[in-house]
């Protein structure tokens, strides 16, 4: 196996001194590979309409999958992904270094392992969110990132992006979900998959997906306002749920096309995230529709003067000697991306253990509440706890300040 010369520094993916407890990697060794899936007979939205209806295409997907694999085989990961994008000619590529082995030899040994999914934002990439892709792989979880086709940095369209995210995003989730049958039938994930064990994770547009995915219906003033393809979003009245999600992450969802109204038709666990300076999907918007889903358990995790950005890679190399408009693709005025994606690897990898993998030990690290400035740090030389010790499970002292965590139970 050829080594890198980063193999001994940090990654994304790794824990940085002062992360929370289950920040850190797990074990588990990871292949990654990158695969071409194919949805037959999906609306070809950048043809444009004829007689009020879009042509038919096989819509390609490319999809990123980390799955468990036999040390010493393969080649230390490197990803590609890009500054700028394709429709604004200045499209620019950049290597991104991880500890997964590319095309690595499965470990058909290591048993069904529970799935995640994996949903970019508006416009993004299936490696935007690689940091928690790897992170969440070396756990013990089979982990796919979907390159949702007219969305990328590569392939954006001048015209059409908007409608085709707004009709694919959902459709194109929920047919690698379907199609994890078949991968588990043959090939290299033969036998390595929990088919009914499905976590789903979306950022920004993607969010918009997940919510649709799991339940979420739209509002009529969204339908009226994309009427011209509305019929191509419409949710038959018998609309639930895709049942093998079991549960699901929504970091900064678009959630205003819905009807909140209608939130409780989600049913499965959520976990959110969303910078409290979100102006981009609205803060108050996103922390309504959550509230109001109250046919589930949910968590809303708040980072106290974070905007969009919770969720991306740290900036790479290569964007920090531009400007703000290429950095701030990955980049937040006030927080450090690193501690960012920390944060998330512990509450994500707390989560998904709990409803994918019935840890009820990683499930402690959710019993959090409050804002974590507020909370006592109060250790004794010994290692033992004061009384007045109220600091979050997992959390060094000082290192909770900016979050806050709410906890919401479902209604009976």
């Amino acid at each position: 196996m050829k080594k890198n010369r980063f193999s001994m520094g940090m990654l994304l993916g790794d824990g940085i001194p002062g992360a929370p407890e289950l920040a850190e990697r797990g074990n588990s060794v990871m292949g990654v590979r990158t695969i071409m899936l194919t949805d037959p007979l999906q609306a070809d939205v950048l043809s444009g309409m004829k007689n009020g209806a879009y042509p038919r295409y096989d819509r390609p997907l490319k999809v990123e999958v980390w799955y468990p694999a036999i040390e010493g085989t393969g080649e230390e990961a490197e990803y590609t992904d890009f500054l700028g994008r394709v429709d604004l000619g200045n499209l620019r590529p950049y290597t991104i270094y991880g500890r997964a082995l590319r095309n690595a030899e499965p470990d058909s040994q290591s048993g069904a392992r529970p799935v995640i999914v994996i949903s970019h934002g508006y416009p993004g990439s299936r490696i935007l969110l690689v940091n928690l892709a790897e992170n969440l792989a070396s756990k013990g979880y089979v982990v796919l990132s979907i390159g949702h086709t007219d969305n990328t940095y590569e392939d954006f369209p001048k015209t059409g992006s908007l409608e085709s995210a707004l009709i694919h995003r959902s459709l194109d989730q929920r047919f690698v979900i379907h199609k994890l049958a078949g991968l588990n039938q043959e090939g290299f994930l033969k036998g390595l998959l929990q088919t009914d064990q499905v976590g789903l994770i979306g950022f920004s547009m993607g969010g918009y997906g997940a919510l649709r995915t799991i339940g979420a219906r739209m509002s009529r003033e969204a339908l009226e306002q994309f009427r011209e393809f509305a019929h191509e979003m419409e949710e038959p009245e018998d609309f639930r749920g895709l049942k093998t999600v079991k549960a699901a992450v929504l970091f900064a969802p678009a959630t205003f096309w819905f009807d909140p109204a209608q939130s409780e038709d989600i049913d499965i666990p959520t976990l959110w995230f969303c910078g409290t300076e979100d102006r981009t999907v609205y803060y108050p918007v996103v922390h309504t529709f959550c509230e109001k889903a109250s046919n589930s358990e949910r968590i809303f995790v708040s980072y106290e003067g974070c905007g969009h950005n919770v969720a991306n890679n740290p900036a790479p190399a290569e964007a920090l000697g531009t400007d703000w408009e290429t950095l701030k693709r990955w980049a937040d005025p006030v927080w450090d991306t690193l501690r960012l994606n920390n944060l998330n690897f512990h509450f994500v990898t707390a989560f998904m253990d709990k409803y994918l993998k019935g840890d009820a030990v990683h499930a402690e690290y959710l019993q959090v509440e409050g804002r974590g400035a507020e909370k006592v740090y109060a250790v004794h030389p010994d290692g033992t706890k004061d009384r007045t010790h109220s600091y979050w499970k997992g959390f060094k002292e000082g290192t909770a300040a900016g979050v806050r965590v709410e906890t919401f139970e479902k209604h009976t």
